[in-house]
């Protein structure tokens, strides 16, 4: 089943691009606007916001055998916010890879040459992201349902962009300030909004106010979504510090180049004592990291026990997520496999495996 939802999903994402196309003609506008653009967004990927988009639409529809109606066009709109969002994201960090390939902006740097040899692919990449989004806005309204219920899906969906962009905006900020500043309380809420929010539970709540779930399901959906986002993204931090650039696509170590602050690298700044705070510290705030001090830095975060503490609360999220799961009331088919995508996209032997590693 979830196989054929991605199919259907992937399909959908391609006809949105060749509809775009004819639509606006993009291609006339620039082919490489739309040739790396089309790249960048069919790049393989898990699609989970998507698939999480249609199985809090089925689980809730009432009709047994519910045509599709629009229904993948619609949810590849949380797959082009998602691209749109990653796009900024990359220009931001200046990163060079995204799921293992050139990132967008580097793909127009590498396409259009200019006279002067000046570089725009970071303004260039903004502005296609930016079209992106507006495809995203038009795509979700393909379903064809009730127009009150996809006002709220719309208004979710902005709601989310405007949350997440300000989880962007003071995680860049917090990673400019000294760790002293900064509180648990300060991460959890960039977790939230910069990645629990349009993760898992904009896309599970659209797919369940289209199909008229009530109240009482959309906060649980909440809670559920938050948590499992929450997790999701204590277990990207462990990607980026533990695991290899094979494994995720793009760079390692990306975060603590930036000087991120995660919960990883909260937590050990405040177990560590002495001549380890103060070279875990010397580390985190220095520009130029050699590969001997992310080693150092690592083996800092283990002894420090933030590794075990921040695996245990995303163990425990986890947890939480799939015990909310249980009590919807969605069809079992669809609350089966929510509750094997939350349980695969945290998976605990690998964060596990990650330690054994150093």
């Amino acid at each position: 089943m979830i196989d054929a939802f991605l199919k259907k999903i992937n399909a959908g994402l391609r006809y949105i691009l060749k509809d775009a196309n004819r639509r606006y003609r993009l291609g006339l506008i620039s082919d490489a606007l739309l040739e790396n653009s089309q790249e960048f967004v069919l790049r393989e990927g898990k699609r989970i916001r998507p698939l999480l988009f249609i199985l809090g639409y089925k689980g809730y529809a009432q009709k047994k055998h519910a045509p599709d109606n629009g229904l993948f066009k619609s949810a590849a709109a949380i797959e082009l916010l998602h691209d749109f969002m990653l796009i900024h994201d990359d220009v931001i960090d200046k990163s060079d890879l995204r799921r293992g390939k050139p990132t967008l902006h580097k793909l127009f740097d590498k396409k259009i040459k200019l006279a002067d040899d000046a570089r725009i692919g970071p303004e260039l990449a903004i502005v296609a992201g930016d079209i992106i989004f507006a495809l995203a806005i038009e795509a979700l309204l393909s379903i064809q349902e009730d127009k009150a219920r996809k006002e709220m899906a719309l208004k979710k969906l902005v709601e989310t962009a405007a949350y997440t962009g300000a989880g962007e905006f003071i995680d860049v900020a917090y990673s400019h300030k000294n760790i002293d500043q900064l509180s648990l309380k300060m991460i959890f809420l960039t977790y939230t909004l910069k990645t629990a929010k349009y993760t898992f539970e904009c896309p599970l709540l659209m797919g369940a106010i289209l199909a008229g779930a009530g109240p009482g399901e959309l906060k649980k959906i909440s809670r559920l979504g938050l948590a499992a986002g929450q997790a999701f993204q204590i277990y990207d931090d462990f990607l980026d510090l533990f695991s290899s650039q094979k494994i995720i696509g793009k760079p390692i170590l990306t975060d603590l180049a930036e000087s991120k602050k995660t919960l990883l690298v909260f937590q050990a700044y405040h177990r560590l004592k002495g001549k380890e705070k103060k070279e875990f510290k010397r580390i985190l705030e220095k520009k130029d990291k050699k590969p001997a001090d992310l080693e150092n830095f690592r083996k800092l975060i283990t002894k420090s026990g933030s590794y075990d503490a921040s695996l245990k609360q995303m163990c425990d999220l986890q947890k939480s997520a799939i015990q909310s799961c249980g009590s919807l009331k969605m069809k079992k088919i669809y609350k089966r496999a929510l509750e094997s995508i939350i349980e695969k996209l945290s998976p605990q032997d690998q964060a596990i495996a990650f330690k054994k590693s150093i």
